[in-house]
């Protein structure tokens, strides 16, 4: 943590250090490749067509569908596996050395892979032209292969960020998501082979990373921890979470694509690296003011990161009426709202897993498999409206195209994902890792000599959860339920549940 002054400590985790710095460039390397694969002026951008065309449209559309059948069907149709971080505990030192070493085998493997695939992509978007035969083919294979890494690390980089300390995950996150962006400036700048050593070397980079916590991990230094007492997921919530970040997704793409193809003249390539820096300077700025704001309140506030992000998404949806006129203004809202969703998607699925006791893969396999999945969907959206028309007129849809996108977006704010539903993600004890929370729970249960079904509940409260969901868990009725806490709080000396939690944190600040 961060070293922290007696008269004004910091409330967020904000030194830099080895740890915090492999962490944050692991997953900026991993998005950064990702999206300049998926972006319409990334690696694979061929001039056949403005926009991508032969190439980088069947690797964009079969590495987001592999990705997201891979991370929504995968976990129910295999046995439940243990992950390098949930089997620290539970293994032998010498079982653990050789499952650990099978898995950093399989990450490089799946890395290599993935950067030929990115690689392959460059070579075929550079050779487009020629027009050889058999080039979308080729190209949706390297498509389906990148798919396969994706998801990969999304359920490997997953399993680290979810088992931080939110102080730790919050920080992590949000410089990440920022400097995802600078390759892209660099990109815009730089020719075939530049581009095809940025695809090779992202996955490897980001793998590199990846491994350094396992060697942390025997070493017995700082590392991720599961928690222990994770035992079911909330569904419902689950599903919230994940149809929202469906919808921004969706959304997201929707209104890149309809940039792109409604639009009469395309952007000049020589303003693609300014998009890219504006986009990188106001991510930056936004993230920068929402977490000086956590630290001044210190006060884990995510809400701030979703009305950010729904502001330049409803902003991007309303200016694809102006793309005809202004383009680029248009284009760059749209990445900044995408740059700002991903990070909060990210915190809502760590609330989950925290609060709500969640697994880790089901929340991330739902939470960013319908992500995956949101941007395919919204770019064929955008394709089938301009087919509707003909291509020549299409700019004629772009107010309908508005319209959507802004109620869609609408929709998923009021009625999916509200903020009354957020703010039950928002834990006023993220102060707390995930073992220390049931280590007070203990130590608060001891101390007042509660009984052990009023001990069990009191875990259940601590972690946010109502009596109706504690009802169904414990096989008891809402009657006694109801008793049971009634009992602990009096022996508390509290009478709401918000009591509880600042009781639970009353001692971290002395």
């Amino acid at each position: 943590m961060m070293a922290e002054s007696a008269a004004t400590p910091s409330f967020l985790a904000l030194r830099v250090n080895w740890f915090s710095v492999k962490l944050s460039l692991g997953i900026a390397a991993f998005y950064s490749w990702v999206y300049l694969l998926f972006c319409f002026e990334g690696l694979l951008r061929d001039v056949v067509a403005y926009g991508g065309g032969v190439v980088h449209d069947p690797v964009f559309l079969c590495a987001c569908i592999t990705a997201s059948v891979l991370l929504l069907v995968v976990l129910f149709v295999t046995k439940k596996r243990a992950g390098l971080l949930n089997s620290v505990e539970h293994s032998e030192q010498k079982a653990l050395t050789s499952r650990v070493h099978r898995w950093r085998i399989a990450m490089v493997i799946f890395a290599v892979v993935g950067a030929l695939s990115g690689v392959f992509g460059v070579f075929l978007s550079a050779v487009a032209p020629l027009g050889q035969t058999g080039l979308q083919v080729a190209a949706a294979l390297a498509g389906v292969v990148a798919g396969v890494f994706i998801a990969a690390f999304t359920l490997e980089w997953g399993e680290v960020v979810l088992a931080l300390d939110m102080r730790k995950a919050i920080v992590a996150l949000g410089v990440a998501f920022c400097l995802q962006w600078i390759p892209f400036v660099a990109v815009e700048l730089m020719g075939s082979i530049f581009k095809a050593i940025l695809a090779g070397a992202l996955p490897l980079l980001s793998c590199w990373c990846l491994l350094g916590f396992s060697e942390e991990r025997l070493a017995g230094e700082e590392t991720p921890r599961m928690s222990k007492a994770a035992q079911s997921t909330d569904k419902r919530l689950v599903g919230r979470v994940a149809l929202a970040s469906f919808a921004f997704s969706f959304v997201a793409q929707f209104t890149w694509t309809c940039n792109v193809v409604m639009t009469t003249e395309p952007l000049d390539q020589s303003l693609f690296w300014v998009v890219f820096a504006l986009i990188f300077v106001v991510t930056a700025l936004s993230v920068g003011v929402v977490l000086a704001l956590m630290n001044r309140w210190r006060a884990y506030r995510i809400e701030l990161f979703y009305r950010v992000a729904f502001v330049f998404s409803m902003a991007g949806s309303a200016a694809l009426g102006l793309a005809a006129t202004h383009l680029l203004f248009s284009y760059a809202l749209a990445y900044i709202a995408y740059a700002l969703i991903m990070p909060t998607m990210w915190m809502l699925a760590w609330s989950i897993v925290f609060m709500r006791n969640g697994k880790s893969r089901p929340v991330i396999g739902w939470v960013f498999g319908l992500q995956y999945l949101g941007l395919p969907l919204g770019f064929a959206a955008a394709r089938g409206m301009q087919s509707l028309v003909g291509i020549t007129v299409s700019y004629t849809m772009l107010p309908y195209a508005t319209l959507l996108a802004t109620v869609l977006l609408a929709l998923a704010y009021a009625f999916v994902l509200p903020e009354r539903t957020l703010m039950t993600l928002s834990p006023r004890l993220f102060k707390l890792s995930h073992e220390s929370i049931d280590e007070r729970c203990k130590d608060i249960a001891t101390q007042h000599k509660l009984t052990a079904r009023e001990a069990e509940i009191l875990g259940f409260l601590a972690r946010g959860r109502d009596v109706g969901y504690i009802e169904k868990e414990l096989f008891i009725s809402r009657n006694t339920v109801n008793t049971h806490r009634k009992n602990l709080y009096k022996k508390l000396g509290i009478h709401t549940q918000q009591e509880l939690l600042s009781l639970l944190e009353e001692t971290l600040d002395s």
